[in-house]
């Protein structure tokens, strides 16, 4: 009995011995990924909590960021790192992730967590199994912001393609409006483009194309114009206009009335800011749905036009 007891003291011994020589007193999880995207769109998305549900593994809400169990609490961020605490049933880990600027359109996110120190060999133990588990979930998450923050139309919620200028030679006609332009008005436009372009013996080879620029939401210049087959000679109040063909332009395709446009038109000028992009000319849009057919305006589609001169990358 006495050497039984002996026996079971010596493997307990030698238990916490173990604990002590394979467990760090503090345990470092330190964990990166790749994602290939410019750093100011990558920290914009990631460091926003409204943003988290999209790419998170589980079903969850801004506010509640669960995984396996363990509650993900966003505490503050920095220029540069998120700190986020992790909490289980029995301790609350700190961490942190950082944007490390790497190559061109690419950025290493580099996700840290310290666990506490303990001298009591069984929290010891605990605490190994805990971080282990959050090391797990740490490499999920990582590869889930790697794989969502590599997509361009996941980072801006907006599908931004760069294509070359198709349509060079355009006509167009401006105006003013008082308030903003109703669809009537600005088809009204379209009409005397159409007919100066039929009596050319052109053709109109797309929808047409519309710019407004206002100071204080009350009083529009609204320039509208048509791209044609081939230059056309300006006549009174129609202009010819000519585009660089084959020149760099930002097109992307938004769903939605005004409202939709304007919040897309600033989408893209986060993306010519984060990849430090020159407009040579100004931006248009173009009506793909008419107007005057459609009136439901959650069935419109507008494509966004937004000339840019060259690329850092």
């Amino acid at each position: 009995m006495k050497k039984t007891i002996v026996v079971l003291l010596l493997a307990l011994v030698a238990l916490i011995g173990l604990c002590y020589f394979f467990i760090p007193p503090v345990i470092v999880i330190d964990k990166s990924v790749i994602v290939n995207n410019n750093l100011r769109s990558a920290y914009r998305c990631f460091s926003e909590n409204s943003n988290w549900p999209k790419w998170w593994p589980e079903k969850t809400t801004e506010k509640r960021l669960i995984l396996d169990g363990n509650t993900y609490l966003v505490k503050y961020k920095t220029a540069s790192s998120v700190f986020v605490d992790i909490h289980n049933t029995s301790l609350t880990v700190p961490s942190s992730f950082t944007f490390i600027p790497g190559g061109k359109n690419e950025i290493k996110l580099n996700w840290v967590a310290n666990f506490p120190a303990t001298n009591n060999p069984i929290k010891r133990l605990q605490f190994y199994f805990s971080a282990k588990k959050i090391a797990g979930q740490i490499e999920k998450l990582l590869k889930n912001m790697s794989d969502f923050g590599s997509s361009t139309a996941n980072l801006y919620a907006l599908d931004i393609r760069r294509e070359l200028v198709k349509d060079s030679a355009v006509v167009s006609i401006l105006d003013s409006s008082i308030g903003f332009p109703s669809a009537e008005k600005i088809y009204a436009l379209v009409h005397p483009l159409r007919e100066y372009v039929k009596i050319q013996h052109a053709v109109v080879t797309d929808s047409p194309m519309i710019n407004l620029l206002t100071t204080d939401k009350d009083h529009y210049q609204l320039k509208v114009a048509l791209p044609t087959n081939r230059p056309l000679p300006s006549n009174g109040k129609i202009e010819y206009r000519w585009m660089l063909p084959g020149g760099n332009i930002l097109v992307a395709d938004v769903k939605g009335g005004q409202q939709s446009i304007d919040s897309a038109f600033a989408i893209i000028e986060n993306y010519v800011e984060d990849h430090e992009l020159k407009a040579p000319a100004i931006p248009f849009y173009s009506y793909i749905t008419n107007r005057l057919a459609e009136k439901d305006s959650t069935k419109w589609i507008t494509r966004i036009y937004y000339p840019v001169m060259y690329y850092y990358d």
